[in-house]
């Protein structure tokens, strides 16, 4: 397996995992609020919120992969942009999973956003890649 499908694994696996993370996070804390309002609950709640502990640990994984394209070689520059891809994922999740609005000038946003990640992928010379 050659470090270059390797390192698209460890993305692709990094940007889903800071997806999901993002709306367990959104998810947890709405329950929060809840438990919150209901009976005065604060930090013991993230017990009873397992969305909160799975979220971060989702994030958690996502900057372990994002140390290990490091690692790996991979510029910054690079990497960080390219976990842009996490707000089309997110954004798709949010409208799935949450119900949230996604309107056409949102989408524009993220279409920009995209072709920026597209710019900064090709920018990468053969001969640095992984």
């Amino acid at each position: 397996m050659s470090l270059t499908f390797k390192a698209v694994m460890v993305c692709a696996l990094s940007i889903g995992a800071l997806s999901i993370g993002n709306i367990l996070l959104k998810v947890g804390m709405d329950r929060w609020g809840q438990l919150e309002v209901e009976g005065g609950m604060s930090v013991g709640a993230v017990l009873t919120v397992w969305q909160l502990p799975l979220g971060i640990i989702l994030m958690t994984a996502q900057f372990v992969g994002m140390l290990t394209l490091f690692k790996w070689g991979m510029d910054a520059s690079v990497v960080v942009p390219v976990f842009g891809v996490n707000y089309v994922l997110t954004a798709l999740l949010g409208k799935w999973m949450l119900g949230e609005p996604v309107m056409g000038l949102r989408w524009v946003g993220i279409a920009l956003i995209m072709a920026g990640v597209a710019f900064i992928a090709r920018s990468v010379p053969a001969s640095v890649s992984p």
